[in-house]
């Protein structure tokens, strides 16, 4: 993929593609942490986390309701939030606003910053079992750039030459 760093970062955030392909545990809530504190017969606590229960619900505030939950179709904070739950990209920024792999395992930069190549993580899988792959990506790529997507975001890949 040939384009200029600007666009390099508007492609990371863009190239989000749906699936829910891990489950990550969240850290226990307060109730969750008395919870798994449970006396002994000496009075002593008992510290073996208890697993919470898959599912749940989350509540957060929000300025506005989602209009749109596909992230290159999307043009406001709520539906973007939304969408960075639910979507992975190829890399994405971690609590300290480093880019880290996602989708990508690593990527390499070209000396000239005009190229480069995403390496991807082995073994995801879509929500149906199948394998994710590049062609994954390329398609997401091409209806993104496709001038049918009514996509706020196609003049930040007007200047990739190519993409493979």
């Amino acid at each position: 993929m040939r384009f200029n760093p600007i666009t390099y970062l508007l492609l990371i955030f863009l190239l989000a593609l749906p699936w829910g392909c891990s489950q990550k545990e969240s850290p226990p809530s307060p109730a969750e942490k008395k919870s798994t504190a449970q006396s002994g017969p000496s009075g002593q606590t008992d510290k073996t986390p208890v697993k919470p229960a898959y599912g749940d619900a989350m509540v957060e505030g929000s300025i506005g309701d989602a209009t749109n939950l596909i992230p290159f179709l999307s043009s406001d904070s709520s539906s973007h939030g939304i969408a960075g739950l639910v979507y992975n990209g190829l890399i994405k920024y971690d609590k300290d606003l480093n880019m880290v792999g996602d989708l990508a395992e690593s990527w390499d930069v070209s000396p000239d910053g005009l190229t480069i190549t995403f390496h991807l993580r082995r073994n995801v899988k879509w929500q149906d079992g199948k394998p994710f792959t590049a062609e994954d990506v390329m398609a997401t790529y091409r209806v993104i750039i496709d001038p049918k997507t009514p996509t706020p975001y196609a003049g930040d890949f007007q200047q990739v030459k190519t993409a493979e």
